[in-house]
C-alpha cells in the first residue's frame, strides 16, 4: 500500500492510498468477499465503496453507509460522502482518478480510453461541488501503450485538446496513447491541481497490468478524515 496523498482542506484532510500488488488483487466482480474485505480492512480499517465499472460516464452517489456488497452499483464515476467510509476505483492499466471537492467529499474515477473519449473527466468534475484537487494513480504509460490513429482522434476530442497533446511513442516507436497527459489534460482544464504517481503499470510490477495478462486489480482509494 503505497499513500499517495495526505492534504488539509481546512475542515477535513483528505487521503488517497493506492494498494500494491503485495496487498492482493481486490477486484470486486472476482475476488470472495470474506478474503476482499478482509484485504481492505488491512489497508485502511473499514470496507471500500466500489462499483461494476463499464467503461462508461454513469455517476452513483454513496449513501454514506458501510457497503453491504462488493460492488454497490454500475457505473465509473463514484461520489462518496464526508467522514464517510472510503470510495475505490479499481484498475490495471486505466487510469484511477480521485477528486477532493470543498468539505473533502472525495469522487473515484475509473478513466479508460473509452471514458475518456466519453468525457468520463469532465462528468467526474461535475459531479462534486468545487473540486480542489485530484490524484491519478498508476496507469499505463506510452511507452506500453501502442494505440491507433481513429481512437487517438476519440480520445482527444473527449479531453479537449489537439491529438498531439495525447500522443506518444512506445518504446517499440510506435504511435501510442499518453494516458497520463489526456487526464492531466482535461483536469488542467478546469484548473484543478492534479497530484500524479508516474508509475507505468505496463511496466512497473508492483501494480497488476491487464497488457501483461494480469487478472487481478489494484484500487485507487480516497476518504476524508477529522483534523488531528
Amino acid at each position: 500500500m503505497l499513500e499517495l496523498l495526505r492534504r488539509d482542506l481546512g475542515d477535513c484532510v483528505a487521503v488517497v492510498i493506492v494498494s500494491e500488488r503485495e496487498d492482493g488483487d481486490v477486484r470486486p466482480d472476482r475476488v470472495p468477499d470474506g478474503l476482499l474485505i478482509a484485504r481492505q480492512m488491512a489497508m485502511t480499517s473499514s470496507r471500500w465503496v466500489m462499483l461494476d465499472e463499464v467503461h462508461g460516464v454513469d455517476v452513483h452517489r454513496s449513501d454514506g453507509g458501510t457497503p453491504s456488497s462488493a460492488i454497490a452499483a454500475v457505473g465509473d464515476v463514484l461520489v462518496g460522502g464526508r467522514f464517510a467510509p472510503p470510495v475505490a476505483v479499481w484498475a490495471a492499466d486505466c487510469a484511477p482518478v480521485m477528486l477532493f471537492g470543498e468539505h473533502g467529499v472525495p469522487v473515484a474515477c475509473h478513466a479508460g480510453w473509452r471514458g475518456l473519449g466519453a468525457g468520463v473527466i469532465d462528468v467526474a468534475v461535475g459531479a462534486v461541488r468545487r473540486p480542489v484537487v485530484a490524484v491519478l494513480g498508476p496507469c499505463i504509460h506510452p511507452c506500453c501503450y501502442e494505440f491507433g490513429e481513429r481512437e487517438l482522434a476519440l480520445v482527444a476530442a473527449g479531453v479537449h485538446v489537439p491529438v498531439e497533446t495525447v500522443a506518444g511513442i512506445t518504446s517499440e516507436n510506435t504511435l501510442a496513447l499518453d494516458v497520463p497527459a489526456a487526464v492531466t489534460a482535461a483536469l488542467d482544464r478546469h484548473g484543478i491541481e492534479v497530484v500524479v504517481n508516474d508509475a507505468c503499470t505496463g511496466y512497473d510490477e508492483r501494480w497488476y497490468s491487464h497488457r501483461r495478462g494480469d487478472s487481478g486489480r489494484h484500487a485507487l482509494v480516497g476518504w476524508s478524515e477529522e483534523p488531528s
